[in-house]
Order: structure tokens, then C-alpha cells, then sequence
């Protein structure tokens, strides 16, 4: 028996004695075991050609191959950025896709956020020069940034505070540099999208981004390739994509933007870009021919896609055999990251505030966005949106402070400096050569008030002064002051009957403007004075019986306008009218019942295809008087509606307006068809009728007519050719015009 327990004590002895030698020997075997050398991957800047890096980590995910560090510059910062965050390649292919990127490189606003004062006046100027006291203020770049941080801020959601990027999924660097010390900057903490935006300000298109005491720029002109970074990170082995450089394609892009881009890192980081490619254990190197930092086209980035992920999957034997000496398995590859924000559609708000504004200007702009404490994330890039395109802001971005929701959002916005000189240039056959000046103040430091000055030279000149008092960013008020010296030519089937010259001048009071999304809203009076110069006519024609005198109006007006483009659009819906009341003496109209006029407008395109556009319109003005003085009549014809006169109704046909009876309604099919992105042809049918009674309009006299057309898009506005015909003169007579329409 104690024999027995005896052997059973010396088994356990021993037992023990193994298994703590085991133990002791696997902790001393497990570092070599588990420590495996350390990947890290450097994407390249290059405008739009850094979309490759995409289509190349696929092959890499592919390829089952760890990624413990990421580092980039310019693009290869933004692609590497998300990635560090759980977008992998499909993600970020997706949101490629989603993407207008002609619209997120500009400033640009899309029409359906403008505020309804801002709709009207835009694509008249063709450049704005902002100056101050001190003289005219220069741009820091083509390109604020405004559209591009916005995508930024939404797609690092969850990562907008202060933060060491080390901590980040896969931890994350990238380069800027600093243009005041010519020193380079990397980023290893601090507000991711800040981070991204900065290392893709490119010189002279994007404004730099002013952090502390720095003023940054792209990082490309430094480090363009930063293999150095992610090395000092701790990776052992480097893969490196980037993009191997055709000569062709620099001379043809000689002395341009975009060979000067490809040319930095020659003059400045030339000898380290080299350095860090011998520093590149595998190094995917993308030949993309023709493509270049400008090929945003959506066929363009599709093919920049594709070719980095066939160079890619060339390199497959050696991923394969760098997986392997990682020592990795199909069985312990690396888990996917889960980014929660990627999905989710929706934000919970805590508390919204606005920096950069006073407390009043504060309440009166929570009062235009009435953010809800659900909304998703869409509706807060258009809220954002909508508050840069009221053109009270230079500026306006968002954070999200708390890492969890319910979040704490914070608009940042900059208040607009409005001393503005906006020029707009046109020609045309019937004006010649116009140009369009103004300059807008804001005369005090809130957002109340601003002061206008409008000049067009031109056949027809005129000088107008603006004083706008907004109540809210929603309803406002002011007075207008016009005045007008018009040459106009008056029609008779096509031969000309009349040419008059007069001065016009007019003080408009505008009680309330109400803007409430696509609806506008105006109630106001006006008083026109007209003084004759001159009146000349055909032998054949009857005296117009012009007299010198003043009017009062009396004006209600309205409108809903959702058009995505107002030059050329394909969706939404327009529709507008107006009632006047005219008198001479406040209450009556030549000892009689004062005048009503009633006028109104409807068209909404239809988009067939991609190329083909249908736009329905009809137009029409009724008279309610016995008395209707002629500068108030009836006056069609001519291309764009209010040419000479407020009440003018184009008639594309006729060559100059026409005198026509109390009730006119026009209807008119409007088919375009774009042979590609800038040339199109445009036909245009329309058939109006004319009576004195409205309610006998049908039975009215018929006019037939339209216009065969092409036009092509330029910096300076659309090129347009037109020839025009019509049953009323049986003639065929050119239209040609160059730029926007004012």
C-alpha cells in the first residue's frame, strides 16, 4: 500500500516536472512562433490615377496578405486613410462609384440647393474677383475644398476628433507639407478627414489648409512615395504601389498644370522618392498610359481600376511567396474590420451648434436648417450644402464630436467677406457685345444686409443700385433702383414697324420675399417712368400714342423651380406667375379701373435618354382693361423672355417683338439631343394663339412656328446657332450667341 502511493506521489512529481518544462519551453518557442515580420503598404500620390490603388489592393486582399501599416500621399492618403478604417476594396470601389467627382473638385453647388435668391442670378458671371479695402484679394487656390472635406467628414464618420492614428484598425500615416517652412509634415494624429484634406492640396487648385501655426499643401511635392514613413511605423517589409512615369505623356503634357504636378518630386523629393523605391520589398508598378491626375470621368476611372488590378495580380507569384515566408495560412488570415459607420444610414443628434457666428446670427441660421435629432446622412450633406449655397459663407463644414452616438453636431462655418466684382460677358446678333458688371457689400458684420451695384454695357444700358434687408435667411425685403436707356424695335409680320428710344426709370419696394425649399413667394410696388426720345415708324403704321408719365404696379408674384440646371436641364420642374396691378395714380388707371395683368409660365423636361431631352412649355399673359398704355401690352417674340421689356414672351419664329392682343398663350416642345458632353442640336415647335376676350382664346388668330439649332459649351457659356422660322413672317432668319444670357 505504500508502495503504491509512493509511485503515485513520484508520478505526480514527474507530471509536474514535465508539463512545467513544456510550459517554460512554449513561452520561450512562442515569439518565434508568433512573431511574424510586419507588412506595411504605401500608396503613391497622383490625382485621379491613385483610383489604381484600389483595383491593386483587391489582389492583395486576394492574396490573403496581412496589412499591419498603411501610409500614402495626395490620393494614395484618401484610398489608404479608408482603408486604415474598414473600407476595404470593395467598399471603396463602391463609393468610388457613388461619386460625381467633376462636382466634388469644384465648389460648386447643385442648383437644388441653392437658396432661391442665388438660383436667379447664377451662370450670369462668368468670374468673380473678391477685393477688400486693401485692394483685390487673390484666390489661394481654383478649388476651396468645400465639396471634397464634405465627402471626407461623411465617409470617416466615427473619426472626426482628435485621435493618434496608430490606435486606428490598421494603423495610419500620411504627408502634407508645410508652405510656409518648405518642410514636410506627417500626420500621425490628430482629425482624420483634416488629415486627408490636407495631403491633397494640390498648389494653386486647392486652397491649403491653414492647422496651428502651418499653412499645408499636398505632400506629393516632398514625398510623394513615402515608404520612410511607414517604415519608421515598424514595417519590416514594404509593398509599394505607384506609378511608373510615361515619358510620351509628359511631353505632351509639356508647360501644362498637370506636367508640373508630375514634375515635383523631380526638383524637390526627387532623391528621396528614389531612395524609398530601392526601399520597396515588392513593388507594384502601374503603367496607365494614357490616363492622367485628370481622368474623373467615370469610363476613365473604370479603366484605371482595372489596370491596377491586372498589374496586381502579374505580381501574384510573389505575394504568393511572401505569404509564405510571413508563415501564413488560408487558416489564420487576418479578421475583416468592422466599421459600423460604413452601413448605417442614419445619425442621432444630441446638440447642434454653429461656430464662427454671433449668438443672433447663430438662432437665425438654426432656424433656416431645423436640424432634426434624427437624420441621415445625406440630409446633413444637403443641409450643408444648402447653407454654403446661400452664399452667406465662405466656408461650411461639420464635425461630429462623441465616438458614440447620440452625436454632438458642430457646423464650422466662415462668414463670407461680400465685396465681390462678378463680370458677365455675351454676344449676340441683336445686342452685339454685353457685359454684365456688379459688385454686392455686406455692409454691416451680421448677415442682415447687403448693398448692390448692377451695370450692363450694351446696346441697351443700364445702372442699377440694391439695397436687400434679410430678415432671415428665409424672408427678406429691400428696395431696387433702376435705370434703363432702351433702343427697341417694334415688328409687324416679321418687317420692322417701329423703333423707339426711351429712358426707364423705376424704384421697386419689395415688402416680403418668402423662400420656403422650391417655392418662392413676393409681394411688392413699383414705380415705372418712362420718358420718349424718340419715335420713329413705318408710313403704314399707327401712332403708339407714347406719353411721358409715371405708373405705380402693384405686384404678387410666384414661383416653384426644383431644376437641376437652368441653362440646359433634364429634371425637375418649373413653374412661375404674376399678377400686376397698373395704375397712374395709385388707384386708377386714366381716370378708369386700374389695369390686371396676369402672366405665367410652366415647362418641365422629360429626360428620355442620356442624350435625349423633351421639355414641354406653355407661357401666356391675359390683360384686363379697356385702357392698356403700350409699354404695358402685349410684346412677343424674340429669344429669351424679358429681353427688352418685363412682359416680353419669346417666340422663337419671330425675329423681334410683336404687338400682340390681350390674351396670349403660347405652347411650345422643346427636343435636344447631345451629341457628346459640350455639342448638341435643339429643335424647338410652337403654336400660339391670340385673342382680346381670354375666354376666347381657342378661336384666337394661330401662329406656327420654331427653330432648328446647335450649340456647344465653353468656359464663357454656351455657343448657340439657330435658325428660326415662322408662319406669321414666312421668313428663314440666323440667330448666333455666345455665352450665359443676361
Amino acid at each position: 500500500m505504500h508502495t503504491m502511493l509512493l509511485n503515485i506521489s513520484f508520478s505526480n512529481i514527474q507530471m509536474r516536472k514535465l508539463l512545467l518544462f513544456l510550459f517554460s519551453f512554449l513561452i520561450f518557442l512562442s515569439p518565434a512562433i508568433s512573431q511574424r515580420k510586419k507588412v506595411g503598404v504605401v500608396l503613391m500620390g497622383g490625382g485621379a490615377k491613385g483610383f489604381a490603388h484600389v483595383g491593386a489592393l483587391k489582389i492583395i486582399e486576394e492574396a490573403g496578405i496581412p496589412i499591419d501599416y498603411i501610409a500614402g500621399t495626395s490620393m494614395g492618403a484618401i484610398v489608404g486613410g479608408l482603408y486604415s478604417i474598414g473600407y476595404d476594396a470593395r467598399a471603396l470601389d463602391s463609393l468610388i462609384h457613388k461619386q460625381d467627382w467633376m462636382h466634388l473638385l469644384t465648389d460648386d453647388v447643385y442648383r437644388y440647393n441653392l437658396s432661391g435668391s442665388e438660383r436667379e442670378k447664377a451662370q450670369n458671371y462668368i468670374f468673380t474677383i473678391n477685393y477688400a479695402k486693401e485692394g483685390i484679394k487673390l484666390p489661394s487656390g481654383i478649388v476651396e475644398g468645400q465639396n471634397i472635406l464634405n465627402l471626407l467628414l461623411d465617409v470617416t464618420t466615427g473619426y472626426h476628433e482628435e485621435m493618434n492614428f496608430s490606435k486606428l484598425p490598421i494603423p495610419f500615416s500620411c504627408v502634407a507639407a508645410d508652405a510656409k517652412t518648405g518642410k514636410e509634415v506627417v500626420f500621425t494624429r490628430g482629425s482624420l478627414p483634416i488629415a486627408l484634406r490636407s495631403s491633397m492640396a494640390i498648389p494653386g487648385i486647392f486652397s491649403p489648409v491653414k492647422l496651428d501655426t502651418m499653412l499645408l499643401v499636398d505632400g506629393g511635392i516632398l514625398n510623394n512615395y513615402p515608404v520612410d514613413v511607414v517604415k519608421r511605423m515598424g514595417a519590416d517589409i514594404v509593398i509599394g504601389i505607384s506609378f511608373e512615369k510615361d515619358e510620351k505623356k509628359l511631353e505632351k503634357d509639356a508647360g501644362s498644370v498637370l506636367e508640373l504636378t508630375h514634375q515635383w518630386e523631380n526638383f524637390l523629393g526627387k532623391e528621396k522618392y528614389e531612395e524609398n523605391l530601392r526601399n520597396t520589398n515588392l513593388a507594384i508598378r502601374i503603367n496607365l498610359g494614357k490616363y492622367n491626375s485628370a481622368s474623373f470621368r467615370m469610363d476613365e476611372i473604370d479603366s484605371i481600376l482595372l489596370k491596377g488590378e491586372t498589374t496586381a495580380r502579374k505580381k501574384w507569384d510573389e505575394l504568393m511567396e511572401l505569404k509564405n515566408n510571413l508563415g501564413i495560412s488560408d487558416r489564420n488570415l487576418t479578421p475583416q474590420i468592422h466599421n459600423p459607420y460604413i452601413a448605417s444610414d442614419t445619425l442621432l443628434l444630441r446638440s447642434v451648434h454653429i461656430e464662427g457666428l454671433s449668438a443672433t446670427d447663430e438662432q437665425l441660421v438654426l432656424k433656416r436648417v431645423h436640424i432634426k435629432p434624427k437624420i441621415t446622412r445625406s440630409e446633413l450633406q444637403n443641409t450643408v450644402a444648402q447653407l454654403y449655397g446661400t452664399d452667406l459663407f465662405s466656408r461650411v463644414h461639420y464635425r461630429l464630436e462623441n465616438t458614440r452616438p447620440p452625436y454632438d453636431l458642430v457646423l464650422e462655418v466662415e462668414k463670407k467677406n461680400i465685396r465681390n466684382l462678378n463680370v458677365g460677358i455675351r454676344f449676340d446678333t441683336q445686342d452685339l457685345a454685353s457685359i454684365l458688371l456688379n459688385t454686392t457689400i455686406r455692409l454691416n458684420t451680421s448677415l442682415n444686409s447687403t448693398f448692390g451695384v448692377t451695370a450692363r454695357l450694351n446696346k441697351n444700358p443700364y445702372l442699377m443700385v440694391d439695397y436687400s434687408l434679410n430678415r432671415t435667411v428665409l424672408h427678406k425685403g429691400g428696395v431696387k433702383i433702376k435705370t434703363a436707356k432702351n433702343d427697341i424695335n417694334i415688328f409687324d409680320k416679321g418687317k420692322l414697324a417701329y423703333n423707339l428710344g426711351f429712358y426707364q426709370n423705376s424704384i421697386n419696394v419689395n415688402f416680403s420675399e418668402f423662400y420656403f425649399y422650391n417655392i418662392k413667394l413676393q409681394l411688392g410696388a413699383n414705380i415705372d417712368h418712362f420718358y420718349y426720345l424718340y419715335e420713329l415708324k413705318n408710313a403704314r403704321q399707327p401712332e403708339l400714342n407714347l406719353e411721358t408719365k409715371p405708373y405705380i404696379n402693384y405686384l404678387l408674384s410666384g414661383s416653384y423651380d426644383n431644376l437641376n440646371n437652368i441653362n440646359s436641364p433634364t429634371k425637375g420642374m418649373y413653374f412661375n406667375f404674376k399678377y400686376a396691378i397698373t395704375t397712374n395714380n395709385f388707384y386708377q388707371l386714366e381716370g378708369k379701373n386700374p389695369m390686371q395683368a396676369f402672366s405665367f409660365t410652366f415647362f418641365k423636361p422629360i429626360e428620355i435618354s442620356r442624350k435625349f431631352t423633351l421639355s414641354p412649355h406653355i407661357d401666356g399673359r391675359i390683360i384686363v382693361s379697356d385702357t392698356v398704355p403700350f409699354i404695358y401690352s402685349n410684346l412677343v417674340g424674340g429669344q429669351w423672355d424679358n429681353q427688352y421689356v418685363n412682359q416680353q414672351i419669346s417666340l422663337q419664329g419671330l425675329q423681334g417683338m410683336e404687338i400682340f392682343k390681350k390674351s396670349v398663350v403660347k405652347t411650345q416642345v422643346n427636343l435636344k439631343y447631345n451629341i457628346n458632353k459640350n455639342h448638341g442640336v435643339q429643335l424647338a415647335l410652337n403654336y400660339t394663339l391670340q385673342h382680346d376676350n381670354p375666354l376666347q382664346i381657342l378661336k384666337g388668330n394661330a401662329i406656327f412656328g420654331g427653330s432648328l439649332g446647335y450649340f456647344y459649351n465653353t468656359l464663357i457659356g454656351p455657343i448657340t446657332l439657330r435658325l428660326n422660322y415662322s408662319d406669321r413672317t414666312k421668313e428663314i432668319y440666323p440667330y448666333v450667341s455666345a455665352g450665359y444670357y443676361f
